[in-house]
């Protein structure tokens, strides 16, 4: 097979469930592919600033990182794509959308350009959670009250209520936004345009490339589309079954003993 670009998710794929990876096998692996002209997208549901800090040590020119859900798309440090909503999306959420019944169980974080904001008042074991995926966070007092560039708002419920609040705000958004389960009892909340497939096709016709030339990784929900629409598409073995039914593939191993990185070397890597 001919690759030239690789998308893989992040949390339960490339990384271990302590958000830690091999740094030496990856700048290998990443070595080897830019050898062989092959990019490696990291495309997660989390915050750039947070990407950005987490892959400070292993940055290289064919590393390309897609946070967000799809919402910012960076190639050596300088964005290739902004997704952000727009300020009337924004506003209509925070001061309408915000307060019908779909959301009135949920805690709501903003994801901007500058930080990350969640009303004061959330669980103290909530917020000490949401540190751990969101750089600068803050308290403030009310959301009307931000001013930033908001990527994506992330709504926390229970884990066995996400795929039913991403149906409900599907149906409620009608298009305007668009919902996406990102595990871990988070639906994320984004413009129409964003995604992790929009995300990997807009690589994929910037690079000139076709769908048998890229191979993608995932394990959950949100990894759905990008898996049933490429060919060399790989389900993690930690994966729940649905997910492992829609790839044509399964990693051998799971995300704990480095799956991606282990597929890569045996498929690309080793002839």
């Amino acid at each position: 097979m001919t690759i030239k670009l690789i998308a893989t998710d992040l949390n339960g794929t490339l990384l271990r469930n302590d958000q830690t990876f091999d740094q030496d096998r990856f700048k290998a692996v990443l070595s080897a592919l830019r050898d062989r002209g092959i990019t490696l997208a990291l495309v997660s549901g989390n915050q750039y600033a947070h990407l950005k800090n987490l892959f400070k040590d292993v940055m290289a020119d064919n590393l390309v990182v897609v946070a967000e859900n799809g919402a910012s798309i960076y190639t050596n440090q300088c964005q290739l794509f902004d997704g952000s909503l727009s300020p009337q999306q924004l506003r209509q959420f925070v001061t309408v959308d915000r307060y019908q019944d779909l959301f009135k169980k949920a805690y709501l974080i903003l994801v901007g350009s500058q930080g990350s904001y969640t009303e004061k008042g959330a669980p103290a074991k909530l917020v000490a959670m949401a540190r751990q995926f969101y750089d600068n966070l803050q308290l403030v007092d009310d959301l009307k009250a931000v001013h930033d560039q908001v990527k994506k708002i992330s709504v926390s419920t229970l884990p066995d209520h996400a795929a039913r609040l991403v149906a409900d705000a599907n149906h409620y958004f009608k298009g305007a936004l668009r919902a996406h389960d990102s595990g871990y009892g988070v639906v994320d909340l984004v413009d129409q345009r964003v995604g992790k497939l929009p995300a990997v096709q807009l690589l994929a016709n910037q690079f000139g490339l076709t769908n048998d030339q890229l191979m993608v990784f995932g394990d959950g929900a949100n990894d759905l589309p990008l898996l049933q629409s490429v060919p060399h598409s790989f389900a993690m073995a930690n994966a729940d079954a649905v997910v492992q039914q829609a790839a044509a593939h399964v990693t051998a191993l799971d995300n704990e003993h480095a799956g991606v990185l282990a597929t890569i070397e045996q498929e690309l890597l080793a002839k």
